[in-house]
């Protein structure tokens, strides 16, 4: 859905309406500014577009379906909503959420499943074994970064959200983005310091250049609460079983 859509057909006092506006809130706090701000750049330009689970069980298979499906829809669309432009997944607030290790798992188990789901070929060029500096998430032939958000988080106020919310950004948009190593500099730089400013915790050791010696990507796309890599269960994702 984009912007204009969810409020279209997601009325005030849905839950749908909520999430959505609880993410919206956190983009545009002018008191406290989001580390992230292409994610705050995206919004604002409409670059985004959303899909909304009424649980935050990732490893429900109705979940991973629906997402595979929305990436299917939105690669096509991708390259014609702007250069900030990401897939964000925002979940029905749980009352009794998950601890962040499980929602950890949830979430590889959400990577994988849709792996499993995904009919287009893993790109050459990426490698399949995780535990590389090359290796990223793939769906659809496409590259793409992502970062996790839990109700858990209560350290990391960066990793922080009162519904879990995912952001799936193909990874094109940095090549854009960061076209010179200036660019990707001031940026990363820019990043940083507001991470000091919003979190209380020191910035992430994991947060490291993609290709860099020693780099994990895997590592990025889900922070603890403190300053140790979360587990990946997985060494490779799970090939197709899509027909």
């Amino acid at each position: 859905m984009t912007r204009a859509q969810v409020a279209a057909t997601h009325k005030e006092g849905t839950w749908q309406r909520q999430a959505y506006e609880d993410y919206k809130g956190v983009l545009l706090n002018e008191d406290l500014i989001f580390p992230c701000i292409y994610a705050t750049k995206g919004f604002k330009t409409d670059d985004q577009l959303y899909l909304f689970i009424d649980s935050d069980d990732l490893s429900d298979p109705r979940h991973i379906r629906s997402l595979a499906s929305a990436l299917s829809d939105y690669l096509p669309q991708a390259h014609g909503l702007g250069p900030n432009t990401s897939l964000v997944l925002l979940a029905k607030q749980n009352n009794q959420p998950c601890t962040v290790d499980e929602y950890n798992d949830q979430f590889w188990k959400l990577l994988n499943g849709l792996a499993k789901l995904d009919n287009k070929p893993w790109p050459t060029d990426v490698p399949r074994d995780i535990d590389t500096d090359r290796w990223c998430f793939c769906f659809g032939g496409e590259p793409f970064f992502t970062v996790i958000q839990t109700p858990a988080h209560q350290v990391r106020h960066s990793r922080y959200a009162k519904g879990l919310t995912i952001v799936f950004q193909p990874k094109w948009i940095f090549d854009i983005l960061f076209s010179t190593d200036a660019k990707r500099a001031g940026a990363l730089s820019k990043v940083r310091s507001l991470l000091v400013k919003y979190d209380p915790i020191p910035v992430s050791p994991e947060l490291k250049n993609y290709g860099d010696d020693g780099s994990r990507e895997a590592k990025q796309y889900f922070l603890l609460d403190e300053n140790l890599p979360a587990s990946c269960p997985y060494e490779q994702l799970s090939p197709s079983q899509a027909t």
